[in-house]
């Protein structure tokens, strides 16, 4: 089950890194350029859950992750124009749903287990999953997804919440593992192939600069 876990983790921290690319890649920019946003996507998430946690930062104790995320950000550097296609940029995109919903399971199993509260281990899930882009969208100078009406973050936060109601029911268990991941991961997925937004009673209609 660990080594399961741990291939679909790295699974997912390339889809992450290779998204990473594809969303910040610009004409003219640079091989160095577009790796170093393709890893902060992949590992800026989970770095800034660890240090808030005064924990190990994960890719330290295994640089795996790092490599993994290079070699996938070197892979959409040059495949670029290959992944921009329909159903191979869908399966990027599936892919980053199954790493989020992964990801965020894992950060409030390690949340909870540092003894922090329930709705701590919501947000660290929740920065886990958005942190990375969030930090490459700044540093590429383009909207971030916080910004947008792409139901993203919704999507971890309901499947935590979810995921933790489920261990104060039953307890700890793979089932409940698996039924908090699949939560999270149906969900976005839904919001991709439907192309769901955020409706619009739930955004700001006021002319603030009027």
């Amino acid at each position: 089950m660990y080594s399961l876990n741990y291939l679909i983790g790295m699974s997912a921290i390339a889809a992450f890194a290779m998204a990473g690319v594809l969303a910040a890649a610009r004409k003219d920019m640079d091989l160095v350029s577009l790796t170093f946003l393709g890893v902060v996507t992949a590992v800026g998430g989970g770095t800034l859950r660890d240090l808030l946690m005064n924990t190990e930062v994960f890719w330290v104790v295994d640089f795996n992750y790092v490599w993994i995320a290079i070699g996938a950000s070197i892979s959409a550097f040059y495949l670029e124009r290959h992944l921009r296609d329909e159903s191979v940029w869908a399966l990027i995109l599936y892919l980053d749903a199954f790493g989020i919903a992964l990801f965020g399971v894992q950060a409030i199993d390690k949340a909870l287990l540092l003894n922090f509260s329930a709705p701590v281990a919501v947000v660290m899930a929740t920065l886990t999953g958005i942190g990375g882009g969030l930090i490459r969208d700044v540093l590429a100078q383009r909207p971030n997804l916080l910004l947008s009406r792409e139901i993203y973050a919704t999507t971890i936060i309901a499947g935590s919440i979810f995921y933790i109601a489920l261990l104060g029911l039953s307890g700890k268990s793979a089932w409940v593992t698996l039924a908090g991941v699949a939560f999270t991961f149906l969900f976005r997925s839904l919001a991709i192939y439907r192309h769901w937004r955020m409706p619009k009673w739930m955004i700001l209609r006021s002319n603030l600069n009027g």
